[in-house]
């Protein structure tokens, strides 16, 4: 493992490296811990400040983080420095835009990385159109609300993310990482949930007065799991079967590992897992994911989901 700062492998200073990505948090990010004592003239010195890059390689030299210092913690007592780094997906979130896109999410993602002056890897090709008005949207939901609408024409589910240091890429969510979790191998332990506290399972469809119109229900999951009913008032322009039955919801099924560390395995793409202890056996999407690095040991931390989900951004209201 290489950590480099200013052209610098500073790996031999640092007690832990922490590297990690949530679907919900857009970057990903490491925190690491280094040891100074700058009383002893033995140990080298190193100097990073707020605003310094620092680039994460493999043991083969293949880039695996590139990042930005964003916030230094020193803890005088155990003489440590801890720093946070998020890789430019930061950028992309926080920054806010005005335009109207009349595109493929492609071309879009290509003139917000233009303007932010990122730049641009491997983009999913959609081959769809769309058309938007994105006033006061973070880069990210202008990204994501492009490729949320080609989703649903291509059926298929995207996510950002950086590669190869400082590119922004899309790829179609869920590919098959080429990693495997078995229990007598590489698998220190598995925990299946099963939760049925988020069902839906009746749904009212009233006017814009508040009378109601209609009722759908799921009659085998209401004997199963009681009755949780939710209200949907008509609105103009939509289909009001169609919203009522977007408010149904099922079981919740997640699953979470401890295993060997495997650089492959992050968030935004899956792995198989054959575990009959748990209960986890087939292929598993990876919401998010902790790759530990201390003494010479790598172990990871996932959180899987049974399904391939999407961080869907809607259009902008036209009211």
């Amino acid at each position: 493992m290489q950590l480099l700062t200013g052209g610098r492998n500073i790996i031999e200073l640092v007690r832990e490296i922490s590297w990690s990505g949530d679907k919900k948090e857009v970057a990903r990010k490491i925190n690491f811990t280094i040891y100074q004592n700058e009383h002893d003239s033995q140990m080298p010195k190193v100097s990073i400040k707020v605003g310094d890059d620092i680039i994460m390689r493999d043991d083969r030299g293949k880039p695996l983080f590139g990042g930005v210092i964003h916030k230094i913690d020193r803890k005088s007592q155990e003489k440590t420095l801890t720093f946070l780094a998020y890789d430019l997906l930061f950028y992309v979130n926080k920054s806010e835009i005005s335009k109207i896109f009349d595109s493929t999410p492609e071309a879009i993602t290509r003139n917000i990385c233009n303007d932010l002056n990122i730049p641009v890897g491997s983009l999913a090709k959609t081959n769809v159109k769309v058309y938007y008005p994105c006033i006061q949207k973070t880069a990210y939901e202008a990204i994501m609300i492009a490729y949320t609408q080609a989703g649903y024409a291509t059926g298929n589910v995207y996510m950002p993310m950086m590669q190869n240091i400082n590119q922004l890429c899309v790829i179609q969510k869920g590919q098959y990482s080429g990693v495997v979790l078995e229990g007598t191998y590489n698998l220190e332990d598995a925990t299946y949930s099963v939760s049925s506290e988020n069902v839906v399972n009746k749904v009212v469809i009233t006017d814009k007065d508040g009378n109601t119109l209609r009722t759908l229900d799921d009659i085998s999951s209401m004997n199963k799991y009681g009755t949780v009913q939710k209200v949907y008032k008509s609105e103009d322009g939509k289909d009001a079967n169609a919203e009522a039955k977007a408010l149904f919801h099922g079981i919740d099924e997640s699953g979470s590992v401890i295993a060997l560390g495997d650089v492959r395995a992050i968030s935004g793409y899956s792995l198989a897992v054959q575990d009959s202890k748990s209960g986890l056996y087939g292929l598993f999407y990876i919401e998010s994911d902790t790759h530990t690095f201390t003494d010479g040991k790598h172990e990871m931390s996932l959180t899987l989901a049974f399904k391939n989900t999407m961080d869907e951004k809607e259009l902008p209201s036209s009211s």
